[in-house]
């Protein structure tokens, strides 16, 4: 079979939103998948990413697989080789023959797919059998190991992160040796499974437990099982709100009982709300007088369904802060005055008007439309600290002395059993602060992290976006032997030389190299 890969030399790599340039040497570019039988393809796939890595080891380089480079920090890139792994979008329906006989779940809703699909590849595909996701971040042009293998979480609080619909990971661990993991309290496949990928089942709810959030450094994934759902609607609504009592009951305990919106749409019942997502406007008030409040419900899908009327280029019903801020740069006058606020609000709020829609996760978490250099963060909060871990920032911001075009938002999830997912409270509050890359909103995160954390309130911080707050010892604080646990996986999984070449700047900076 022809080799699809071939190396293209480059001097150096920007990420999607211009948040660093990485010097390397190049990267790998496979070509489109051709005709023939797609095991064997996707297996002759395995085979050439074996040889990179044994390239990578012989001559002391190292080497990533390179999603849709959404990541805002250098979490997943290296100063050698990259991988692009766009065009390896296989799909595969599992044949009941490799079906574990314990497996508990719905065995016509499992798909295993290519490292290469990004996450509107999937929406279109799982819908058209369906299907739909269980989980979704606010937009959909990342790769799903991407958004995995970050932690993206969404807001889906009684479900979780993106991470938690995967029930099964190829993992590509040496020039010689690639494994298939799953959790041994949870087995979806048989061994044959594995066979038929050339690779050696390890059932092990650690090492699974462990790789799923795992920002590049286990190996190279080519390979996820996810479990899917039936095809389903969200009944959004977005709308401005007084900061009141009901809505702090809601955010510190995810008790609806007194949140006006649920009187204001329809009578519909907390039972059926998927997501919950707050914005605050600091440049309003520290704090503001209203919010702007996004819920949706969920209902059964029904063939009479059209996707809503959105325009090109606004952001999705279901956008955060990031596509926010990034609409609004070329409109932002530099520097900014404290005039410009009566300019800059309405502005922003033009990006946050109430709307109400009904759609699929294809349709209201759309391709972002962010054209600049923004600042994304965003903290894992316990609920029970969500409201003090917000006073901490307008208190902050409130004797600032600089004018900040910037939002907060809060979405909630279900904690998750990765290791390292940042989600890691049950259920997690994620605080996400949002403005303009320039040096002031460095001041101010910086101004924040370090507060919480004389404070003494808990948080972690997501793997893909602003971080450099990070060290060893807050790792081990925020996670505790879990940390442990994450660095024996690795490992135990990968030979010292494979993990040299799965080492990266990030991985040393936060103390994570062994």
């Amino acid at each position: 079979m022809a080799k699809r890969a071939n190396f293209l030399q480059k001097g150096s790599w920007v990420n999607r939103h211009q948040s660093y340039e990485q010097t390397i040497e190049g990267y790998y570019n496979f070509s489109q998948s051709p005709d023939g039988d797609e095991l064997e393809l996707y297996n002759g796939v395995t085979k050439e990413l074996q040889d990179m890595i044994a390239e990578a080891i012989q001559t002391g380089k190292s080497l990533r697989a390179m999603g849709s480079s959404w990541s805002l920090s250098k979490v997943g890139v290296t100063e050698h080789r990259l991988i692009n792994t766009k065009n390896l979008s296989l799909a595969f329906t599992l044949a009941d023959r490799h079906l574990s006989p314990a497996y508990a779940g719905d065995p016509t809703k499992l798909r295993f797919l290519e490292t290469g699909n990004e996450i509107v590849q999937v929406n279109r595909y799982l819908f058209d059998q369906g299907l739909s996701l269980k989980a979704s971040g606010s937009n959909n042009g990342q790769t799903l190991p991407g958004v995995i293998s970050t932690g993206t979480h969404g807001s889906a609080f009684k479900f979780g992160a993106t991470q938690d619909f995967v029930v099964g990971i190829h993992l590509i661990t040496g020039p010689s040796k690639h494994v298939y993991l799953q959790r041994a309290s949870y087995p979806v496949v048989k061994p044959s499974f594995a066979a038929a990928l050339g690779a050696e089942l390890k059932n092990d709810d650690t090492l699974f437990n462990a790789a799923l959030v795992s920002f590049g450094s286990f190996g190279i994934i080519h390979g996820l099982m996810i479990e899917a759902r039936e095809r389903f609607l969200l009944h959004a609504f977005r709308s401005w709100h007084a900061f009141d009592e009901p809505i702090k009951k809601a955010i510190s305990s995810l008790d609806f009982s007194e949140l006006r919106p649920f009187e204001d749409l329809h009578n519909k019942p907390a039972s059926q709300l998927y997501h919950f997502q707050v914005h605050f406007l600091p440049n309003e008030g520290t704090p503001p007088d209203e919010v702007s409040v996004t819920v949706m419900f969920e209902e059964p899908y029904t063939d009479a369904y059209r996707p809503p009327s959105w325009g090109a280029d606004k952001a999705g019903p279901g956008a955060s802060g990031l596509e926010v801020m990034g609409a609004l740069l070329g409109a932002i006058p530099d520097p900014l005055q404290p005039f410009v606020k009566s300019v800059l609000n309405p502005q922003v709020r033009s990006y946050l008007d109430p709307y109400e829609v009904k759609g699929t996760f294809l349709d209201l978490f759309r391709g972002e439309i962010v054209r600049g250099k923004v600042f994304v963060s965003a903290l894992g909060l316990p609920l029970s600290r969500a409201l003090d871990a917000l006073a901490v920032l307008f208190k902050i911001y409130k004797n600032f002395g600089t004018i900040l075009p910037m939002t907060y938002t809060m979405r909630f999830v279900k904690g998750t059993e990765a290791l390292l997912g940042f989600t890691k409270f049950d259920p997690t509050c994620v605080l996400e602060v949002d403005g303009l890359n320039t040096p002031r909103m460095w001041d101010y995160a910086r101004a924040v992290w370090n507060t919480l954390e004389q404070e003494g309130i808990p948080f972690t911080m997501h793997w893909g976006k602003f971080n450099d707050f990070l060290t060893r010892p807050r790792l081990q604080s925020m996670y505790g032997t879990n940390l442990d646990k994450w660095i024996q996986s690795r490992e135990q999984l990968l030979a010292p030389e494979v993990r040299h070449v799965f080492t990266n700047d990030f991985l040393r900076n936060v103390g994570l190299a062994t």
